[in-house]
């Protein structure tokens, strides 16, 4: 009996110390597997900084016009050594300053795709001639609905806007103003620039009309997700202006008749599979042709581009109607908004008609790089856009096409409802036109 316990006590502690060396097995190879973790997670996003640092010079017809290559390498290098410290929305946040560095605003990383996970806040912001304004927001937030945004965190708009511009690739700074509502309601761009320290609550200070200050703390939405919008204004109580009906539909038109106004509203250098172009052209054309028109108004303040053929395909009645080409009948809007193809098709109009052009300066540069081409980085499953081509079409290198009559609107104007470039278009002509017309 004797022996037997110390048999079954040598077992015991046999199986004890079986145990004890396993825990200790485990509890070591815990950290090693989230090394090895660590170590993958590094070497995807070095993979996609070096197809990016072999692959855009390859592609860019100029990729170093701006920034030198000694500048472009070194941003790569520097965050290839970061990479380890940094969180991955804070690893895409800098791959789209480098990207930003080129100077080419068709040069950039698609961050806004879902793989990067970059939610917003549930605030649509738009530039004013006074400032920057909370146009839509959910019923949550309904306070800072039509308040102007003072400041983001502890920093002023001015400090965030500036803070922000440094991701936006641009030629100038109306594509800054076009663009960077959307960058500012981005919390993991927020974060990463140091101006929310929580992604997940973001404070926000606004200014009423009267001056006076409150803040509001958001939380974020994923992007895309169904939301309830709320306008300012309320369009069931302001009418909401020509400019800003129909923002999904490519092309549409409108006719005033008091002025024998025809207005094309232009928002997309593409074709609508619901609205074929050339059904759209001949109902454009029988309409002019069948009332008496004054004025032929194309609206492009919202193009971004496509194809430049589209318009011309559409308008293709002013061929037969040369009198609405000339000076006081021909009448073209553009605006900050107003990028690539679009700016291109500005051009041609100038130097084919004595079209007039109200508005702002325009988004996009004349002289400028397009014709894209999509860079897939292997790792993160993120695109980047490159250009492949220059298109030089005017003399010199203007940052914009400028319009003839510069025209700003402000909170004021977009609260009331009003659209004071096209007040500025009609009474532009006199009455002697809209006798000229009725005579024909």
């Amino acid at each position: 009996m004797k022996r037997n316990a110390v048999a079954f006590a040598k077992l015991r502690a046999y199986r004890v110390a079986a145990c004890f060396l396993l825990l200790g097995l485990l509890c070591a190879s815990l950290p090693q597997l989230g090394t090895v973790s660590a170590a993958s997670r590094d070497k995807k996003w070095r993979k996609d900084l070096k197809v990016l640092k072999k692959t855009l010079p390859r592609t860019h017809p100029d990729l170093f016009f701006k920034v030198t290559a000694d500048e472009f390498n070194q941003a790569i290098d520097d965050l290839d050594s970061a990479i380890p410290s940094l969180q991955d929305h804070e690893i895409i946040v800098r791959m789209t300053r480098i990207l930003a560095m080129v100077g080419d605003s068709h040069t950039r990383l698609d961050w806004e795709q879902t793989a990067t996970g970059f939610r917003t806040f549930p605030l649509r912001l738009w530039w004013f001639s006074d400032g920057l304004y909370v146009i839509a927001t959910t019923a949550d937030y309904r306070q800072a609905l039509g308040a102007k945004l003072v400041r983001i965190g502890d920093s002023g708009i001015e400090q965030a806007f500036a803070a922000v511009s440094s991701l936006i690739p641009h030629e100038n700074e109306q594509w800054l103003k076009a663009r960077s509502p959307e960058y500012l309601v981005v919390p993991e761009i927020l974060n990463a620039l140091k101006l929310l320290p929580d992604m997940e609550r973001g404070r926000f200070v606004f200014e009423e009309a009267g001056g006076a200050q409150f803040a509001v703390d958001l939380s974020p939405l994923t992007r895309g997700t169904p939301a309830t919008w709320l306008q300012w204004p309320d369009p069931s109580v302001v009418p909401t202006p020509w400019y800003r009906k129909k923002p999904d539909d490519y092309y549409w038109f409108e006719y005033l008749a008091d002025s024998q106004t025809f207005y094309l509203k232009y928002n997309q250098c593409a074709e609508m599979s619901a609205l074929p172009v050339e059904v759209f052209a001949q109902q454009l054309t029988s309409f002019v042709h069948s009332h008496p028109v004054a004025r032929f108004i194309i609206d492009m303040r919202d193009n971004t581009g496509g194809s430049t053929e589209i318009l011309f395909r559409i308008v293709a009645v002013l061929k037969d109607r040369p009198d609405l080409t000339r000076r006081g009948h021909f009448f073209v809007i553009v605006g900050c908004r107003t990028f690539s193809s679009a700016v291109l098709n500005a051009i041609t109009i100038k130097g084919s008609s004595e079209a007039l052009f109200f508005g702002e300066p325009t988004g996009g540069k004349p002289n400028s790089y397009g014709e894209i081409q999509t860079i897939s980085l292997p790792r993160s499953g993120l695109a980047a856009t490159c250009s492949t081509k220059l298109f030089k079409v005017v003399e010199g290198d203007p940052p914009a096409f400028n319009p003839d009559i510069p025209v700003q609107i402000s909170s004021a104007d977009y609260l009331a409802g009003r659209d004071p470039v096209l007040e500025e278009i009609l009474n532009y002509a006199d009455q002697s036109v809209l006798a000229a017309a009725s005579k024909r």
